[in-house]
């Protein structure tokens, strides 16, 4: 695991690839977990985690289907039962840098706001920053990583992370608005 982990670190810095990721279902799974686990941590003391929990679920099912439609687009393949090991690995990358990006996110509002200013209805200036910047820089490695699985440019693999960003918060709203 530990092997692992620098992987994930290294594509954070942009010198790997999922392709770099072992094919394996095992570590997939354990992401999987490791993202419904950081949802359960409240960095906010007014989150309500089952928000959370919903969130990392819709998080993990659409990237789930956004890959498989879009390696089978790139592959041309029809065959949507066959999980190929690019799957496991863009899927496990994309899912473990997840995680290290909403730990790093919830570190740095927990080491530079003070939780007592954070209310239901005004975000603080500072919280605002961090998740914007931190969420560009997940969205240009996200594009690192569509660029190496698809073997696309760096260009079109920021626009296949902007259309992965869309759609899951396209189906956070729609699932929102059905349970509320």
């Amino acid at each position: 695991m530990p092997l692992n982990l620098k992987i994930f670190l290294d594509i954070i810095v942009f010198s790997k690839g999922p392709q770099d990721l072992p094919s394996s279902s095992r570590l997939l799974n354990l992401v999987m977990l490791a993202n419904l686990l950081v949802a359960l941590i409240s960095f906010i003391p007014q989150t309500i985690v089952a928000m959370n929990i919903l969130n990392a679920l819709i998080f993990i099912v659409v990237t789930s289907l956004f890959i498989k439609a879009a390696l089978n687009i790139k592959e041309k393949s029809v065959n949507s039962q066959d999980y190929s090991s690019r799957y496991v690995q863009v899927c496990s990358g994309t899912l473990g840098v997840h995680v290290i990006f909403i730990l790093v996110q919830g570190i740095l509002i927990t080491l530079f706001t003070d939780s007592n200013e954070i209310t239901e209805t005004e975000i603080p200036t500072n919280v605002a920053i961090i998740f914007l910047f931190v969420s560009l820089y997940a969205w240009f490695v996200n594009g690192h990583i569509f660029k190496n699985a698809l073997d696309t440019s760096m260009m079109a693999g920021l626009g296949i992370s902007l259309l992965h960003g869309l759609a899951i918060i396209f189906v956070t709203l729609i699932i929102l608005q059905a349970v509320a």
